[in-house]
């Protein structure tokens, strides 16, 4: 009886001490668990505003700061996070086009720099740092490197398309022979691709005085559309 007793005590000594354990494990990582959660809240905050100026709705002085002060935090309670960096970086680029901040470009290298070295086989980082460069900071020397880096990971990747037509189209007097052989595929890659996509490449033409040169090029492709596409190509791009 006595010998049931003290291995029940045993027992229940045991469970205890596990229980306590689980509280002090639970008491440390709860306030990492919170400001993980918080960082998160700002950043769903900072990438609603994001999403809708990106749907033809200019950024208000109000909007911007909102935004700002939600990617900051998002960034400063988890500055680790590629999705927090590039997100800051984009709110920041915003606020440059709508005419509320000036360029930060030490800070904008710095954000995209960071989130490529943790985040280096993802194609959008690499494109997006090179649309920063060569509409903010207007530094094209290193934008066709980060463009074949973003195609090497995400050559179908809708903003990686845009990123690579809107550059080239932008720069073409200035391209290479390769690089505008490079976006002319792009161009290709484009009008065989979602209505979205597709709309996106007629946009840039005609927003750049591109449409001429693109269905030139089309107009002598190898190997030819197919009927669906070429279809496209003559009734909505060269019409």
């Amino acid at each position: 009886m006595l010998k049931f007793k003290m291995i029940k005590n045993f027992t229940w000594s045991r469970q205890r001490l596990i229980y306590v354990f689980l509280l002090l494990l639970l008491a440390a990582i709860l306030p990492v668990i919170v400001q993980k959660g918080m960082a998160s809240a700002y950043h769903f905050k900072s990438r609603f505003y994001i999403d809708h100026w990106q749907k033809n709705n200019p950024p208000t002085q109000l909007q911007y700061s909102a935004a700002l002060l939600a990617a900051d935090n998002a960034y400063n309670l988890d500055s680790k996070n590629p999705h927090y960096l590039l997100t800051l970086a984009k709110v920041m680029e915003w606020g440059v086009y709508a005419n509320f901040a000036a360029a930060n470009n030490a800070l904008f290298n710095q954000l995209y720099t960071n989130a490529i070295s943790q985040r280096p086989t993802w194609p959008n980082a690499y494109s997006d740092y090179a649309y920063n460069l060569a509409f903010i900071q207007h530094d094209v020397s290193q934008v066709w490197p980060l463009l074949d880096k973003a195609v090497l990971y995400g050559p179908y990747t809708p903003e990686v398309l845009h990123q690579i037509l809107a550059i080239g189209f932008a720069y073409w007097p200035q391209l290479t022979l390769v690089q505008k052989k490079n976006v002319f595929e792009t161009a290709r890659i484009s009008a065989m691709a979602s209505w979205d996509v597709r709309t996106d490449l007629k946009r840039l033409a005609t927003q750049y005085d591109m449409t001429p040169i693109v269905c030139t090029y089309f107009k002598f492709i190898t190997p030819e559309f197919t009927p669906k596409d070429k279809n496209w190509v003559e009734k909505e791009l060269c019409r």
